[in-house]
Parts: structure tokens; sequence; C-alpha cells
């Protein structure tokens, strides 16, 4: 029988992440995916701010946060041979001469400043406009799909990774931890953030709150580089004069995929913010395991052992 000290369930950002960071400190870990079912990272912009743009207030933790990352993910990128993390300046525009001077106010606020530029910027060509905008500091992207492929893979080339349909009911469990299909383990952890959130996976926990949210992908008549542009909804350069915008906020409808309503609310917005035009050529739509709390939710389940 092999031996493991964790079996994790799922390989999104969650998954992928804490696979790398266990064995990085020593631990073996066996991680079972579906890469079909990672209903949330599947479709992420992968964009990082320490700031929610819409009320300029901090993230939960956001200094904490953003000291690991700038860690975590270069260290990903030497041990995988893969680059998938980029930082990408995010421009905020504004809508009135209240929200600049907002915007001011804060930057001499020593927990805001080493995020936000203390001046007001014109707009960028092509972006309609009348009150400027300014620059966030220390954000950028993470390309989620190439991230979590280049942990499988090398996972996979280790011997640690199975790409199947974890079977929650034929999990064992005894004092000294789990068996599972010939596999033993101290523990099994399970990462299906969005499949627990919607109350699809096998095993249940309180405290989610899923949105829904849908992104789409456009073809612009000018490139807009290696740049963000946030108004309400982002716009986010690729290649090839592509951008991608989004992302719609719901609530319900979660069976339904992308919706023709959340792509015409996307494509409405950029005919207000954009001079020129642009014509969706793909539409994605994802479940977001958000919590009540807005709190990671991590801790031992409420009455499986091990787990």
């Amino acid at each position: 029988m092999k031996h493991v000290d964790y079996i994790v369930v799922g390989g999104g950002i969650s998954g992928s992440v804490l696979s790398y960071t266990l064995m990085k400190y020593g631990a073996a870990v066996q991680l079972f995916d579906c890469p079909d079912q990672n209903l949330s990272s599947n479709v992420a912009a992968g964009l990082w701010n320490p700031i929610v743009l819409k009320r300029l207030k901090k993230v939960w933790r956001a200094d904490e946060m953003m000291e690991e990352l700038s860690t975590l993910y270069p260290s990903m990128e030497q041990w995988s041979k893969t680059s998938f993390y980029q930082s990408i300046p995010i421009r905020r525009v504004f809508h009135s001469p209240g929200e600049q001077n907002n915007w001011l106010g804060l930057t001499s606020n020593k927990a805001f400043a080493p995020y936000m530029e203390d001046k007001i910027d014109p707009l960028p060509e092509s972006v309609i406009g009348q009150h400027g905008s300014a620059m966030m500091k220390q954000t950028g992207r993470l390309h989620v799909n190439t991230m979590t492929k280049a942990v499988a893979s090398q996972l996979n080339s280790q011997g640690y990774y199975s790409e199947e349909k974890f079977d929650w009911s034929k999990v064992i469990r005894n004092n000294e931890g789990v068996e599972y299909n010939g596999l033993r383990a101290h523990g099994i952890i399970s990462c299906q953030g969005a499949q627990m959130a919607l109350g699809e996976g096998e095993i249940a926990q309180n405290g989610f709150a899923p949105v829904k949210g849908e992104i789409i992908r456009i073809k612009l008549d000018k490139d807009l580089g290696n740049a963000c542009i946030h108004q309400g909804y982002f716009m986010l350069g690729e290649h090839n004069k592509e951008c991608s915008v989004g992302a719609t906020y719901a609530w319900d409808g979660f069976e339904h995929g992308p919706t023709a309503k959340k792509r015409l609310e996307l494509e409405d917005h950029i005919k207000s913010v954009w001079l020129g035009t642009g014509k969706t050529i793909h539409h994605t739509a994802g479940i977001r395991p958000a919590t009540k709390d807005r709190r990671p939710m991590v801790g031992p389940h409420d009455h499986l052992q091990h787990t």
C-alpha cells in the first residue's frame, strides 16, 4: 500500500498551492483532480489587488497576503519550470472629482500608500472618461490555468497526481488516518471550493455564499497592451488586440452557464468606456466559492475524522 502524508482533493488554485506548500515543507501529497470540474479556477482572470477599488477599502490581511504571494508564486514557477506570475498595473478610472479627492486622501495614509500612486493621470487613448485616472501599485495577474497545469504536470512526473474523480464513499477512516483505493494517509484535505459551495460535493460544509461570475473576451480595434483598466468592470489586455472583460456577479442561475443577459451587460459596458470597436469572441462563466464572512474557510471538518 502506498503511503503519503496527505490526500488533497481538488486541483484549482487552493489545491495546487496547498500541494506545493506541503511538499515544500517535506510532506508527501497525492493530489486528486478532475480539471473540467474546476468551476472557478478554470475561468478566473487571476488578477490580484490589495484594494477593493469600488469602495477603496483594504482587503482583509492585505499586507500579509501581498508579502506571501510575492515569494510563493515565483518559487512555484522555479519548482515547476513554468512562468505564470505577472506584474500588471491596474488603472482606476474616476467618475467624479469626489472620487479623485477620496483617492488622493488615502495616498497620505501609510496603510494605503504602498499600493496607490499619489497623482492623477490622463486617460489612455480610446478610454472614455472625464475625470482622469490613477494607478495601483503592487498589482498583477496569476495565469491560473497555466499554474494549475504546471503543478499537475510536476506532481504527475513524481507519481503524486491522479486525474480522476475522488469517491468520498470509499474512504476508510481509523485512528491512524485514512485509506483510499490502496492509498494510506494521515488525512484528507478538501479543496473543492465551488462544488462544496453549490452543495454538489459529497461532503457538506456550511458557511458558503456562492457567486456566479461571467467574463467575455473581445477583439478590439486597438491593442490595450500589458495593462488592466478598471471602471466598474476590468478590461484586461491579452494579446493580438484581445481583451478580457468582467466580471459580473449573480447569486442565482448557477446551473445555466454563460447567459445572454450578462454578455450584453459586459458588451454595453465596453461601448460606454471604449471609443473604438470590439467584437466578442468568447464567453465563459464560473462559480466563486465565496463565504458569508468573506474569509477563507480553513480547519477540521465538523464531524468527519482526519478531514
